[in-house]
């Protein structure tokens, strides 16, 4: 835990926080916190902030609640990605939240198998646990909407161009093979708002992307490796961070990764 993650319900109005659960044990029993300590703190969707510890008990931590003045502006990455294997899912899940993105759908695809949709990870609380796990250990405060998709075309045709119909949104596909790396696609320093489509092991089917294409989607590479799910989101999300800040080189061709 590198941010204690708390919800607005947390807090009352005296701007003292009371967990209990998961997070008063971890910092009882692996931060062994103390009245008077200080410890990184944020309020989901909100600020960061120091909460200062009050009270421990065995039931429940206490403690005040400092807010930094701004609040982290919002993620401008959004992720599509194909329902990966149930183990998997909570990998990718958390890694995407320690990145910071703004939301998640997650997909139906030509290689999917049918049976994950029937996982009991995909229960609205498990979700949610993995997200906050996830925004705990990359001290994010932005804990996304996630989002499960039975079915892929009206999502990919018809959803996804509506949602951003009214603004400016690079969308990205990746692709392991023909395709441009994705420092040609998406230029350094852009500050444009970003969605980038993962697809299942195996990657997407020609009939998947070309509705990617119909949709506006560019295709890219993000590296010469055949790479699993969990490390194709780590690997994209690094990199746009990476370009987000102008430091890639523009080169003339060869490996993105």
């Amino acid at each position: 835990m590198n941010l204690l993650l708390l919800s607005p319900e947390d807090l009352g109005a005296d701007g003292v926080a009371r967990v209990s659960g998961r997070r008063a044990r971890h910092l009882r029993e692996v931060l062994k916190v103390r009245p008077g300590q200080l410890l990184r703190a944020g309020v989901a969707r909100g600020p960061r902030g120091t909460g200062q510890v009050r009270v421990v008990t065995n039931d429940e931590v206490s403690l005040e609640f400092f807010a930094e003045p701004s609040p982290p502006e919002r993620p401008t990455v959004s992720l599509v990605v194909a329902l990966p294997r149930p183990k998997v899912l909570s990998r990718v899940l958390q890694c995407a939240a320690s990145f910071g993105v703004d939301r998640i759908d997650l997909v139906n695809a030509w290689r999917v198998d049918k049976s994950y949709f029937v996982s009991d990870r995909l229960a609205l609380g498990r979700l949610s646990d993995d997200l906050w796990l996830g925004c705990e250990q990359g001290g994010q405060t932005w804990v996304p909407d996630v989002e499960v998709h039975r079915l892929f075309r009206p999502l990919v045709e018809q959803e996804l161009p509506r949602r951003w119909a009214e603004t400016t949104v690079r969308r990205l596909v990746a692709h392991p093979r023909e395709s441009a790396p994705i420092e040609q696609v998406h230029a350094p320093g852009s500050g444009d708002s970003t969605v980038v489509a993962i697809g299942p092991e195996g990657g997407w089917i020609d009939a998947e992307l070309a509705s990617f294409s119909h949709a506006g989607f560019d295709r890219i590479r993000i590296s010469d490796a055949v790479l699993r799910v969990e490390s194709a989101v780590a690997a994209v999300l690094a990199q746009l961070e990476l370009l987000r800040r102008g430091t890639a080189r523009l080169t003339g061709g060869g490996s993105g990764s």
